[in-house]
């Protein structure tokens, strides 16, 4: 059952950060992860990003928050025009910087990967348009200011699928209860799911599976379970699933 854990989490992903206005937010990036996986104890989620044609900004920076700190974070290429690293003041994050100029508008990501040891979940992102540094003025002389945190003022938020810790109950049954949570949450608070009989229909398939757990009947929770993703993969795409 666990193989199917990642696919389930991958379907739920949401995609988009909308403008706002502030330097560094005129930018539409549609977040997508293209691949999820789960093998042994280390989960490894793919990103691509695409910055609209209507954003007004190059994207300059996509960070992901990492509650399972970074094992491996790749480098897209060509190498010379990315930076990647795993912290930002003192936070665990996996993090892509464009050093060159090719996420202008209308341009996709090459893949974005990063592994951690944990399980998927739903996680903080954040974009960040590129905006020219303003020119030196006699007050570039005055004693330095610190800055306010880019993450708040010069970022997009959102959400999408990361990677947390274990928890201290890794049995079938806690692994089950997260993926509901998770649907819970997108069906909820998050809205990623508007549909009431796509969710009602969700959240009965997995409480089924975990009551066929309870009765040590595995092969009834995955036959459950496989009905989930089915469902899942049937409405992926839809306005009632993103």
């Amino acid at each position: 059952m666990p193989n199917l854990f990642a696919p389930a989490v991958l379907i739920l992903v949401p995609r988009l950060a909308m403008a706002q206005g502030a330097p560094g937010t005129n930018i539409i990036v549609d977040v997508g992860v293209t691949a999820l996986s789960v093998r042994g104890d280390t989960a490894e989620v793919t990103y691509v990003l695409r910055n609209r044609p209507g954003s007004a900004e190059q994207l300059f920076q996509f960070t992901v928050d990492a509650p399972s700190s970074v094992l491996r974070i790749s480098l897209p290429q060509p190498e010379h025009d990315w930076a990647a690293n795993a912290s930002y003041r003192g936070r665990s994050v996996a993090r892509w910087a464009v050093l060159g100029e090719q996420m202008r508008p209308g341009e996709d990501s090459p893949p974005l990967v990063f592994s951690a040891v944990g399980l998927p979940a739903i996680v903080t992102y954040w974009v960040r348009g590129y905006v020219p540094p303003p020119p030196l003025t006699p007050a570039d002389t005055l004693p330095v200011v610190p800055p306010s945190d880019p993450l708040v003022a010069n970022s997009l938020p959102g959400r999408t699928v990361g990677i947390a810790p274990f928890p201290n109950d890794g049995s079938l049954s806690n692994l089950l209860a997260h993926l509901l949570t998770l649907t819970d949450e997108s069906c909820g608070a998050l809205g990623w799911i508007t549909s009431t009989s796509v969710c009602s229909s969700l959240t009965a398939k997995l409480q089924q599976a975990g009551e066929a757990l309870v009765q040590a009947d595995n092969t009834k929770a995955r036959t459950q379970l496989e009905s989930f993703l089915a469902e899942l993969a049937a409405q992926h795409g839809r306005a009632v699933c993103p």
